[in-house]
């Protein structure tokens, strides 16, 4: 037989202190004592402080994560500042050893004149008039221009202007002008040429430095013919056709041929060959039928002015 006793008073008195705590969470605010009322207001102000400092440092009123921000940045270009500084003495000793560093005084507008003329050649650009200028500055300022006018396309004219930075001396175009003609662009520009100058190099250490100050989110840069039927259609530039008048046709059994009024004097047309923008598709018995790069196409009869 087992006997279990109950310490009935310890129950007792933990029910009582529990109802006398419940009691005096109870009391009203104008019934707490100057102890209990300092407590609770220390207690407010520490949770008051502690979301303030919390939202100060999210928010950084303070700058400080700006100011972190900007000393890594700052860290950054030091660095990059001074690996190019350690690469001036390499650049140096090869601008010195460069052959075009030798014999600056030599160069002259015949010599201008000789690189503008191969590279053309080489590019493929018709060149219809070189005119080297007169000397303008001293030292290193010192400037020829030479006034160009070429025949070519888009991309021989791209390849061209690329190529100026492989000539032995500094060559900058300005005011280039550029207008499609029947079968190609007429080019008109301004090439100033520095004989004192070296243009950046395309190899060694100095495209090594580019490349790492390149973003690598940036987009690639693609070129297209902007004097191309096509584009210019799609971006809704695309020439007025020729005012032509049809002032004759010509027919035997196998042959046919028209003869046109355009702004420039008379000219003849057989089928399929090109006028402008346009090209003759159709020669009947009284008119033609012309059609351009877009498919539109129009119809010149013997009594009709377009």
């Amino acid at each position: 037989m087992s006997t279990t006793f109950f310490d009935i008073g310890g129950a007792t008195s933990a029910r009582q202190s529990f109802a006398q705590l419940v009691k005096r969470a109870r009391l009203p605010f104008a019934a707490w004592s100057r102890r209990r009322r300092l407590a609770f207001a220390l207690l407010i102000a520490a949770l008051a402080f502690g979301l303030g400092s919390h939202g100060w440092i999210v928010s950084d009123l303070g700058g400080l994560e700006a100011s972190r921000t900007a000393l890594d940045a700052a860290t950054r270009h030091l660095a990059d500042a001074r690996r190019a500084l350690a690469q001036l003495p390499a650049l140096r000793r090869e601008v010195a050893g460069a052959p075009a560093a030798r014999g600056l005084g030599s160069w002259s507008s015949a010599d201008d004149v000789r690189v503008v003329s191969e590279l053309a050649a080489q590019n493929g650009v018709a060149l219809l008039a070189l005119e080297p200028g007169a000397v303008s500055g001293t030292g290193r300022d010192a400037m020829r221009s030479i006034q160009l006018t070429a025949r070519t396309d888009f991309v021989h004219l791209m390849a061209f202007l690329h190529g100026l930075s492989d000539v032995p001396v500094l060559v900058v175009p300005i005011d280039v002008a550029v207008k499609r003609t029947d079968a190609s662009l007429a080019i008109n520009a301004t090439l100033n040429v520095y004989s004192a100058l070296r243009p950046i190099a395309s190899t060694g250490a100095t495209d090594t430095f580019a490349d790492e100050s390149l973003d690598s989110d940036d987009e690639e840069v693609v070129f297209y013919d902007p004097f191309s039927l096509v584009q210019m259609q799609a971006s809704g530039e695309l020439p007025d056709a020729m005012q032509l008048r049809l002032a004759g046709l010509l027919r035997d059994r196998t042959h046919a041929l028209a003869l046109l009024e355009t702004p420039d004097g008379t000219t003849t047309a057989a089928s399929g060959e090109q006028i402008g923008v346009e090209r003759v598709t159709r020669l009947d018995a009284l008119s033609i039928t012309l059609a351009n790069g877009g498919g539109a196409t129009r119809t010149l009869a013997l009594t009709e002015a377009s």
